[in-house]
């Protein structure tokens, strides 16, 4: 059969084949395709399947989907809309207050974690489940945990992951020697057993070198999980000469230890780490010596070799103290999605597309919110020289890959309240010196969206596209940041006769989190949601 030019044009096949071979196509392609002629545009228009599948990708979100659920594409893009015009409109509604046990915080998959490392407790509890009498809670105590009698141990850190019903914890286990054996338990959040998913009950770690002149106390122990990777970074306090050491393991596999990398002399001063894509970690440090501040990048995609340092990102001053805040990274286990409720649907950030936030110390207290994905191009552009990692100095990397929030009370001692999910930020900004009133911020830093707002006659927030200008008591020069976000104001003031600690939130749920005046190791949670529609 001879195809003539008109029997094998696209025009040709019915909408049904064009949609299905569309939906291979990334959103740009479907874009640049159906923008040909006026059928191919049709085609889209009548397809809530592209749509839906465009306006996911835009967004930078994935769904998340219970097993029974019926709901049709074009009602999942109403979802996803509405989801989108409630953190634009932010009229922050308070839905339900609880009293949660002190300590650190972490929000994941609609699920609030504390852990309290005096008296070793940790809780958990689900948002999602109803009010909070009625809310699925658990409580774990490190003295109540079986351990062989007579052994010495401590918990160094705790990280839960709801979403893979994960519960990881680190143990020290003193000895008279100069190092101590570390061990990593992987346990279930529901049920306390071992994980089902895990090659192994317990991750042995390498022993972390304590010096003789560094006591327990001062080892500080991180744990980091994003999705089937699990990092144990494992550093001292700055009056201490240790080196930092990173462990990387993919907690599904049985596979030899050896991604490690141990810190050379002369010694950073590590603060925190963060994993970002997988196979790259992030470590935030402070000056030390000749070293500068800077962000080191690390790749580690074949975790049968130590990680490799790529490139360290110079800062623009030498704070005290840095620490990062990033979202935490969905990865939905079966089981997980099998105790969803019944046709349930929530969507939560792409993991490729992430922002993370570098707290700094004041006065002034300011934080550095980062593209991840624009810091990693960055990174790996330009000329690399085989064994070294590059240097980049602030100008080539941090204006266009960053923005500087500074905040509003000059001589604030303390970090901002600020939290990253996905490509939204939250900031709770003090109204007054005294800090007894507080306005709740949202920044968002997708394109897509802030071309939506842009688009919208009812958008009440501000496009920031011009750079800002930040001056620092330690710096000649301005320091000069230029990613594009837009704001958005909630008109309610929050009151509080206490002092706020701080803001964390999901993409259906903000916490804001006081103290309490009855017990000062309890915290007061705010429930709220972005506005009177999402709830």
């Amino acid at each position: 059969m001879v195809l003539t030019k008109s029997s094998s044009s696209l025009h040709t096949l019915p909408e049904e084949i064009l949609c299905y071979l569309f939906s291979f196509l990334r959103a740009p392609s479907i874009l640049s395709c159906t923008s040909t002629c006026r059928y191919l545009r049709k085609v889209l228009d009548d397809s809530s399947a592209l749509q839906y599948a465009i306006e996911l990708e835009a967004q930078k979100m994935v769904e998340v989907a219970a097993p029974d659920a019926m709901t049709s594409p074009a009602e999942r893009l109403e979802i996803l809309r509405n989801r989108m015009c409630s953190w634009r409109a932010f009229k922050p509604t308070i839905v339900d207050q609880f009293l949660q046990p002190g300590g650190e915080v972490s929000m994941s998959f609609g699920h609030l974690s504390t852990w309290d490392d005096y008296p070793q407790i940790a809780q958990i509890r689900a948002l999602d489940s109803g009010s909070s009498e009625s809310q699925s809670y658990r409580r774990w105590n490190a003295a109540s945990y079986p351990m062989p009698k007579d052994t010495p141990f401590r918990v160094h850190s705790v990280c839960m992951d709801a979403s893979q019903d994960l519960f990881a914890f680190v143990i020290l286990e003193p000895n008279h020697m100069a190092e101590l054996p570390c061990r990593i338990y992987l346990e279930t959040l529901s049920t306390s057993e071992p994980h089902p998913l895990a090659a192994s009950e317990i991750l042995t770690s390498f022993k972390p070198h304590i010096s003789a002149n560094c006591h327990i106390d001062e080892t500080n122990i991180k744990l980091k999980i994003w999705g089937d990777r699990i990092v144990l970074f494992n550093f001292c306090d700055e009056y201490s000469h240790c080196p930092a050491r990173i462990q990387i393991w993919n907690w599904q596999e049985k596979q030899d230890f050896k991604c490690i990398y141990r810190e050379q002399e002369p010694y950073d001063k590590m603060d925190d780490c963060c994993i970002v894509n997988r196979d790259h970690l992030i470590v935030s440090s402070r000056m030390s010596g000749r070293l500068p501040c800077r962000l080191s990048i690390f790749s580690f995609s074949d975790l049968g070799k130590p990680p490799v340092r790529i490139a360290e990102c110079v800062l623009p001053f030498q704070p005290e103290a840095t620490f990062l805040r990033h979202s935490s990274f969905v990865t939905i286990s079966p089981d997980i999605r099998r105790c969803m409720a019944s046709q349930e649907i929530r969507f939560y950030p792409d993991a490729e597309n992430q922002l993370i936030a570098l707290n700094v110390d004041g006065p002034p207290s300011l934080v550095f919110i980062v593209d991840t994905n624009k810091l990693l191009t960055a990174c790996q552009s330009g000329i690399h020289t085989e064994g070294q990692s590059r240097v980049l100095p602030w100008k080539e990397w941090g204006p266009n890959c960053s923005r500087c929030i500074v905040d509003p009370v000059p001589n604030n001692l303390f970090v901002l309240r600020l939290d990253v999910a996905g490509g939204r930020a939250v900031h709770a900004t003090p109204n007054d010196d005294e800090c007894t009133s507080y306005s709740l911020r949202t920044y968002d830093f997708n394109k897509y969206r802030i071309s939506r707002a842009a688009a919208s006659k009812d958008f009440r927030g501000s496009i920031i596209t011009e750079p800002s200008i930040v001056k620092h008591r330690q710096l000649d020069e301005d320091i000069i940041t230029s990613l594009p976000y837009m704001m958005v104001v909630a008109e309610d003031i929050i009151e509080t006769p206490t002092n706020m600690i701080d803001v964390t939130f999901d993409d259906e749920n903000i916490l804001i989190i006081k103290s309490s005046e009855g017990d000062e190791n309890e915290f007061v949670i705010d429930v709220a949601k972005p506005s009177p529609m999402a709830a």
